[in-house]
């Protein structure tokens, strides 16, 4: 497997005929939309994810002057990607027979149910993930961008699949810069969903869940792949056991790493904001996004309504009694 990703020279590879019915994800051909990437070079796939990539960071980072805007932006925008990944993966279950399986699919479920419901603690974690995801797609789609055109299940998948990582990316990345207000003692929460995340996935592995799901994409799932220390493996070929035992640490203590290093930067970060806030004089941005904010504010709401009734009531029966 990986000395066919590797061995790829980078020029356009020649257009392979049309797959068969039931050719799947794994195939490793383009199907009935090649055409749209006839004439897409593995270089010209670079740019055109880089240039993605820089247009959307280049907006979150605009947006960040406003909280607020951000804060609606992120909501609405997690909330597309939820709607459109559910329907996505209902759609091509029985038809394609892709399940959810891999960590970056459960990402955009854990990035959508946290953020449109609000979920302040939870946040975090879909936010790391989304970021995690994205920039994972786009480094792995510069380092090998012909992988990309020639495994893909068509051109239409892969445009989705571009678009998809990146809009993930962009919605992590305004949970962490532009939005979040994390706290350092929560930092276990997001390793917990790590970890909880990787251990459904081996459970798909060893199938436990989903049994239906397909015994050759099972078998070459990529959390397999890392969780062994095997992703090397696509570089260097095949490694000793104590070398991917290495790697498997190595790539656990970097996870560990980026999660604690990601909430400690969005403290400092805020940190900064508040000071600069105060030195100017401006108001705090209180702007809370979700279902249950949402809810919270229409109780309160509610509770507080009912109170004045309940003293507009009394001070009409007291000025009553003085006259």
């Amino acid at each position: 497997m990986a000395r066919k990703i590797f061995s790829v020279q980078l020029a356009p590879p020649p257009l392979p005929a049309p797959p068969t019915p039931g050719e799947g994800s794994g195939s490793g051909v383009i199907g009935h939309g090649q055409s749209l990437w006839r004439g897409v070079s593995p270089v010209g796939m670079v740019f055109i994810m880089l240039g993605i990539f820089a247009v959307l960071t280049l907006t979150a980072l605009l947006l960040s002057k406003n909280r607020k805007a951000s804060a609606y932006f992120t909501w609405f925008l997690a909330l597309a990607l939820l709607i459109f990944n559910a329907a996505y993966f209902i759609i091509n279950r029985d038809s394609r027979g892709w399940y959810p399986v891999e960590f970056s699919h459960i990402s955009y479920f854990v990035l959508g149910v946290t953020v449109v419901m609000g979920c302040k603690r939870l946040m975090a974690l879909g936010g790391y993930c989304a970021m995690l995801t994205g920039l994972g797609y786009v480094l792995a789609g510069v380092v090998s961008p012909a992988s990309l055109l020639t495994t893909s299940y068509d051109a239409v998948e892969l445009a989705i699949s571009v678009v998809r990582h990146e809009l993930m990316w962009m919605c992590g990345f305004m949970v962490f810069f532009n939005v979040g207000r994390f706290r350092m003692k929560d930092v276990w929460m997001s390793l917990l969903g790590v970890f909880l995340m990787v251990g459904f996935s081996m459970l798909v592995r060893f199938k436990l869940i989903y049994p239906g799901f397909d015994d050759y994409e099972r078998e070459h799932m990529q959390i397999w792949v890392i969780v062994t220390g095997s992703v090397l493996e696509y570089v260097t070929g095949p490694l000793p056991f104590a070398a991917r035992v290495v790697s498997a640490l190595i790539i656990g203590a970097a996870v560990i790493g980026t999660v604690v290093g990601y909430y400690y930067a969005n403290v400092r970060l805020n940190a900064a904001r508040e000071k600069k806030r105060i030195k100017i004089g401006a108001r705090r941005d209180e702007t809370a996004i979700g279902v249950l904010p949402f809810l919270a504010k229409a109780v309160k709401y509610r509770r507080s309504s009912k109170s004045r009734m309940r003293e507009g009531a009394l001070r009409q029966e007291y000025n009553c009694q003085k006259l």
